[in-house]
């Protein structure tokens, strides 16, 4: 029977935290990290880097040989080994063919590791060029956090079983060796591709066309890219997930319907599968062309920019349950919200965040839109009459709005979380002022649940439990 040590402890050092140790038991440890440590050790005893006479190496390696837990995954190490690390050194082109090897004849991930100063982008370039090259009908997923020439040469291969495919710049060295690099087109062949993920906009495609394609992130997005209005014009039956934005410019996109490609036109007139739809860091007052696409099964929308009150009316979204307005430049976010809410009568969440900072909260007119008694005309449908779920974040609230949002959208609405506090019409430090507003938030804490997603409103139990405090010696004393 193989030995067993069942109160051996693993020290694992917190980063960034000086002579600060926590004890992690081998058996609380992911399967993922008991492997790779064991991985690790192998492949250093092998290479000659750890000493089998340095005792501290020798108990560690014995501690995982003689680990229970280490025998039940040892029928799964080829699997769990699947990860290949794609370094810049001179051997990282033998190291991947090796933990490639390792796999079996598993699917592999492959990794190309970040730089840092001192290291070579050739060497890596290489690696994974070789990589793929030997190895393409294995590769289930490729992240690489920048382009260079030799990675988007290798990118050329057939890669007939490649489903995921991540560029995700890491460290300021990959931004900048992309931006310098000018590597060119990219040609990823890859019939089943389901996910693309792009937070670098130096990799431009050749092929568009992912018939299989379910998610799509682009956070470098100038609108003007062929290949992605190609992409979107070829997946309009299966897309489920788009998210396009650019934190740095503004978000400009066609206001046509066919968009142009070389030697053929794409047409995207429906995004029948998509369900969830994010239009981030942009400034286009005008939503863009996207919101006339058909998204019939849309479930959920998050637009980081101010729809204008203008005229043209938006389709209904009928299928559209949860909305998330973010604005940094909103001059009346409540224009925004009556331009919004008469097509989407279905939501039953909605999150409104303001980074501005300049709204008075006075007006509260976050919520206007929600209270207007002429949004209920005689006879007629309360405006989005299925809401369960109101944060407000960015502006402090007063608790009166509050009572009137829960007095007109009873029993419908279930949860309200505001962040920037409360906000009474007078000093809170007077007596009669401070009932009255902890009076009102005991009648909205019977009704609704409160609660605060950062900030002042985190200190909501403990002002309750003073208001039923203060209510209690005032009875005392009255009576």
């Amino acid at each position: 029977m193989q030995p067993h040590l069942p109160g051996y402890y693993i020290p694992l050092f917190c980063p960034g935290e000086d002579l600060v140790r926590s004890m992690t038991h081998v058996h609380d440890l992911p399967t993922e990290l008991l492997s790779l440590i064991f991985s690790t050790i192998h492949d250093d005893i092998e290479n000659g880097a750890i000493n089998l006479l340095v005792r501290k190496s020798h108990e560690l390696l014995h501690l995982l040989l003689v680990c229970r837990r280490w025998n039940d995954l040892a029928s799964q190490i080829s699997s769990l080994w699947t990860t290949v690390y794609v370094a810049h050194d001179s051997e990282a082109s033998i190291r991947a063919q090796i933990y490639a090897q390792r796999a079996g004849y598993h699917e592999i991930d492959v990794v190309v590791t970040s730089m840092t100063e001192g290291t070579f982008a050739v060497n890596c370039g290489v690696a994974f060029q070789s990589l793929l090259h030997k190895h393409f009908h294995r590769v289930r997923s490729i992240t690489i956090p920048f382009s260079s020439f030799h990675v988007c040469q290798a990118l050329y291969t057939l890669l007939p079983n490649l489903i995921s495919f991540n560029y995700i710049p890491i460290s300021p060295d990959d931004k900048r060796l992309s931006a310098n690099s000018r590597p060119g087109d990219v040609n990823l062949d890859a019939p089943k591709l389901q996910t693309l993920v792009l937070y670098g906009d130096t990799v431009v495609f050749d092929k568009d066309a992912w018939p299989s394609l379910r998610s799509l992130e682009y956070l470098c997005c100038s609108g003007n890219e062929e290949w992605l209005w190609g992409t979107l014009g070829a997946s309009q039956s299966t897309l489920q997930t788009l998210v396009l934005g650019n934190p740095g410019t503004d978000l400009v996109m066609s206001q046509v319907y066919s968009f142009y490609q070389p030697a053929r036109v794409v047409t995207c007139t429906t995004l029948s599968s998509l369900t969830s739809l994010q239009i981030m860091g942009g400034d286009d007052p005008d939503w863009t062309t996207l919101r006339f696409v058909d998204m019939p099964a849309l479930t959920s929308l998050t637009i980081e920019l101010q729809p204008s009150h203008e005229e043209t009316l938006l389709p209904t979204f009928e299928s559209l349950r949860s909305l998330r307005l973010v604005t940094s430049t909103a001059i009346d976010i409540q224009v925004a919200l009556e331009y919004l809410l008469p097509s989407m009568p279905n939501i039953t969440s909605l999150t409104v965040t303001d980074r501005s900072g300049t709204h008075d909260s006075r007006e509260g007119h976050l919520i206007g839109p929600l209270l207007d008694e002429a949004q209920v005309p005689s006879g007629g449908p309360l405006l989005c009459r299925s809401l369960e779920e109101i944060n407000l974040l960015g502006i402090s609230t007063p608790t009166a709005k509050l009572k009137k949002l829960v007095e007109l959208r009873q029993p419908q609405l279930r949860k309200i979380g505001v962040d920037g506090g409360l906000w009474a019409e007078d000093s809170w430090f007077r007596d009669e002022n401070r009932a009255q507003d902890q009076a009102l938030l005991e009648w909205l804490d019977e009704r609704v649940e409160l609660s605060g997603l950062r900030g002042w409103w985190e200190e909501l139990p403990e002002l309750l439990a003073f208001a039923r405090r203060f209510n209690e010696e005032l009875n005392i004393l009255g009576g």
